[in-house]
């Protein structure tokens, strides 16, 4: 029987495994991960379309990915065995075939938790902006034509306060509980739709509802928090829109997959409800454009984690999956 020379034994011993990033992160978190291992990293931050994608990962044992990657069926059908681990860069993993990943025995992570603070910050910025009429505001200054308004006490920019005012949540979990407590600061009261009713310590004074359609017509703001999955697919459409007051703001910065574009764009237009403030959307970055004619509509391009510090942490996050994985050591977020 042939033997392996104890040196080559040696030199395959310490070879690091090979990891693919698939587009850039924090500084930090890159140069932490060449220092442990041999790292393919994409400094300029070009998109990889799925079949270049494939063609690359073939050659290493682990890939950190993102939001905009498309890792489907037909990603892991195309894989010649080698890939062990995806460490995503994010909380939603919905651009991954999580199905396919367990039947190929590929482990998969996420980085929640670190970005719980700046998504609800970004919740209580679509609130205020939404309902303040910020958007309207903000380009009326920006076009140079403040000065052709008339200082109307009664009708010049008018919004809703925000004081006193309910808060719905659709999906009471980590964010979500954030975002109640930040909106507590504006003397919100907060009511809640969750899957299952919280303990009383997590619930903070908040009033469950087991029936969303009992929810709804309480809400003078409705915040949505949850995954995308196949039961939260358009929660918010036509028949539960018809169920919010007309003076209700619709917030969204969980997935788009929750929300109908065409029923929610035609309770904005016909005046259904009073506002919308969103961050994500279906088939981002092509949004539907008719939410950009509508004034009654704030939108922001997917930034609800986009802090240094809450970009840096999940970059480490993943890095840190990556590490633990080869290491043998237990995951920190493992998904399948």
């Amino acid at each position: 029987m042939y033997h392996i020379p104890k040196v080559y034994q040696e030199i395959l011993t310490n070879m690091k495994p090979k990891i693919l990033v698939s587009r850039k992160i924090s500084d930090l978190a890159e140069e932490k991960l060449q220092k442990e291992f041999e790292a393919t990293l994409n400094p300029k931050d070009e998109p990889i379309p799925e079949s270049e994608l494939i063609k690359l990962v073939n050659d290493y044992d682990g890939m950190i990915s993102t939001g905009f990657d498309k890792i489907s069926e037909n990603f892991f059908n195309n894989l010649n065995g080698k890939l062990k681990i995806i460490a995503q860069v994010g909380v939603g993993y919905d651009n991954i075939s999580i199905k396919s990943a367990e039947e190929k025995k590929i482990k998969v992570t996420n980085t929640p938790n670190v970005l719980n603070e700046a998504v609800a910050e970004t919740t209580i910025l679509l609130i205020l902006a939404a309902s303040r009429r910020i958007g309207e505001a903000y380009n009326l200054v920006r076009t140079d034509n403040w000065k052709n308004q008339k200082p109307d006490l009664t009708k010049f920019m008018i919004g809703n306060s925000v004081t006193g005012k309910t808060l719905g949540i659709i999906g009471m979990g980590r964010i979500g509980r954030m975002a109640a407590k930040s909106a507590r600061a504006f003397g919100m009261k907060i009511i809640y739709y969750n899957r299952n009713k919280l303990s009383d310590d997590l619930e903070d004074g908040a009033k469950y509802y087991s029936d969303i359609n009992t929810m709804l017509p309480e809400c003078d703001f409705l915040s949505i928090h949850t995954p995308a999955t196949a039961e939260t697919k358009h929660i918010l459409n036509s028949s539960t829109i018809n169920l919010l007051p007309k003076h209700a703001v619709v917030i969204n910065t969980s997935r788009g997959s929750t929300i109908d574009d065409d029923a929610l764009i035609d309770a904005l237009e016909n005046k259904k409800i009073y506002a919308a403030g969103l961050d994500v959307f279906n088939n981002e970055p092509n949004l539907d454009k008719r939410y950009l004619k509508l004034d009654n509509c704030f939108v922001l391009p997917h930034i609800g984690s986009a802090t240094h510090e809450t970009r840096l942490a999940m970059s480490m996050m993943a890095v840190d999956n990556i590490y633990c994985f080869f290491n043998k050591k237990p995951l920190i977020s493992e998904v399948v």
